[in-house]
């Protein structure tokens, strides 16, 4: 788990967590995979790689990508100001 998730873990979930009980994070962050609509939505985006045939991701990489990315997001929003719903396709 990279830092950014470490933090956020910690700043909002288990404010008491430490590298030592590296378990606990794993645990939650899986348990996360168990939430109906988290499943869902991870199932449709892995479906839809497929498709485009971008086939060699796994659903718990896929998942990690994402909360990479909503934390990469967060902290330029935080730092730069940045208002993500302004991007439109």
């Amino acid at each position: 788990m990279d830092n950014p998730l470490q933090n956020k873990y910690r700043e909002e979930i288990n404010d008491v967590w430490t590298k030592k009980r590296a378990d606990e994070i794993f645990i939650d962050f899986y348990k996360n995979l168990q939430i109906e609509s988290n499943r869902e939505n991870l199932n449709y985006i892995f479906d839809k790689l497929l498709e485009n045939n971008i086939q060699y991701l796994s659903k718990i990489r896929i998942f990690d990508i994402l909360w990479w990315s909503y934390l990469k997001a967060e902290k330029l929003r935080e730092e730069k100001g940045i208002l993500w719903n302004t991007i439109r396709f």
